[in-house]
């Protein structure tokens, strides 16, 4: 049973077309699509084996360029082990390559061959559409910035951690960090990390978390007279020029939503064959394995090859625009109290100004804590007790002296008083009731 294409069956047409004489040679090969020669060798055939000449020799033949079947066995039995048991075809491609018996195979054949095994099911289709934004033009125009809670070293790791990442619009170019939580000191540190390396960006995309947007109550931001509340992110992006755009929605922000696609596909299973089981260590196999194989194989050239970052002025301080800062007041002994402990501002820094006025304290980054006096940095002394307070002389009027009125007694009615020969009558006694008469002393009640 020969199965022919519609090609193959027009050519048959042309080959009776001949033979008949209805046609002449090259009209034929002219027709068919091929040249005189081969078509005269195909005449030959035709006559010689019949309509079979039309279908190629090699067709129900295996591939003289096929891999080998010691090959293809041992790449399922590859992907049955619980190392792998969840890794698509092309990332274990990539790790079949590194197995010298195994070698090179296509992710689309080894895809085949998981198919054919049942190891693999393509993702179902019939999505709607979307239309994806164009990339910036230049490399640090626009820099996304996400965090994402995911275990991402499985159960080797008794505690959670988080990762956070930027990612460079135009060229894909990854910066992350693996860290305890997803606190607001984490996504500074990011943030000052990748400004040391880079400079300044145009612009970050992120969301609308409380590190990087204040949900102050409309009230409130009246009572302050700001528009808008500024978080510590926001204050230090607007002093460094740069401007934060708060996403919408997760799709607004899509590159950085599908690189934790694929991170958390691909670096799960990275760091489980690394056998990576601190986050110390996961930072190291980011920084030393997994970073320069991104840049090697994710990120694209950039339209613009001019570098859109700025570069940080001589005089910032990162830590100092990114440090949480609180205030306290300098007392008239140049003294303030924080943290339940009292400081001293020593003689040689004091000015005759600081009384009643606020010094800044900064917890930086790094862990310290520095002490600001307007534009100067103090260095305060700790005290042991509460400072003695100096009593306060205050000069008091003489009162003038009042002579108190002497009190004089109640005065009683005598026995022979009017009152007492003529009472007011009240009550029952008004109304003619005769009083009951007053119990003598030990005498019972009777009801």
């Amino acid at each position: 049973m020969l199965t022919l294409s519609q090609k193959e069956r027009d050519r048959l047409v042309y080959l009776r077309l001949v033979q008949e004489g209805q046609l002449s040679v090259s009209e034929g090969a002219r027709r068919a699509g091929v040249g005189r020669r081969h078509f005269r060798r195909l005449l030959r055939r035709f006559e010689a084996e019949g309509d079979q000449v039309v279908v190629h020799g090699l067709r129900g033949r295996a591939s003289n360029r096929r891999l080998p079947q010691t090959v293809r066995e041992r790449a399922l039995e590859k992907a049955r082990q619980p190392l792998y048991h969840d890794f698509g075809p092309t990332l274990l491609a990539e790790h079949l390559a590194r197995d010298p018996e195994i070698g090179c195979v296509h992710p689309a054949t080894l895809r085949r061959w998981m198919v054919a095994e049942g190891l693999w099911k393509a993702a179902a289709q019939g999505k709607r559409h979307r239309k994806r934004r164009e990339r910036r033009a230049a490399f640090g125009e626009l820099v996304l910035m996400d965090t994402s809670i995911h275990p991402w070293l499985e159960e080797r790791f008794g505690q959670e951690i988080v990762l956070i990442a930027l990612i460079d619009d135009a060229t894909s170019r990854l910066s992350a960090r693996f860290f305890p939580r997803d606190t607001g000191a984490a996504n500074r540190q990011m943030i000052v990390d990748y400004l040391r390396a880079h400079g300044r960006m145009g612009s970050l995309y992120t969301d609308r978390a409380s590190h990087f947007q204040a949900n102050w109550r409309a009230k409130q931001r009246k009572e302050a007279d700001e528009p808008e509340a500024l978080t510590l992110i926001r204050r230090a992006l607007d002093a460094l020029e740069i401007e934060l755009i708060l996403a919408l929605s997760p799709q607004a922000k899509g590159r950085v939503e599908r690189l934790f696609g694929t991170l958390q596909d691909r670096l799960v299973k990275e760091l489980r064959v690394a056998e990576v089981a601190t986050m110390e260590d996961a930072n190291r196999f980011l920084d030393e394995v997994f970073l320069p194989f991104w840049k090697e194989r994710f990120t694209v050239e950039a339209r613009e090859p001019a570098d859109a970052h700025r570069p940080l002025t001589p005089d910032v301080d990162l830590l100092r625009l990114f440090a949480e800062r609180d205030e306290r007041v300098i007392r008239e002994d140049f003294t303030f109290r924080y943290q339940n402990v009292y400081l001293q501002v020593e003689e040689h820094e004091a000015e005759p100004r600081m009384p009643g006025s606020r010094v800044t304290i900064e917890h930086r980054l790094d862990g310290s804590v520095r002490y600001r006096w307007q534009e100067s940095y103090l260095e305060p002394t700790s005290l042991a007790g509460k400072p003695a307070r100096k009593p306060q002389q205050k000069e008091v009027p003489e009162e003038p002296q009042i002579q108190k009125p002497t009190t004089r007694p109640t005065p009683r009615p005598s026995a022979d008083h009017p009152w007492r020969r003529h009472p007011i009558r009240v009550g029952r006694a008004a109304a003619g009731v005769s009083a009951a008469p007053p119990l003598r002393s030990g005498a019972a009640l009777t009801p």
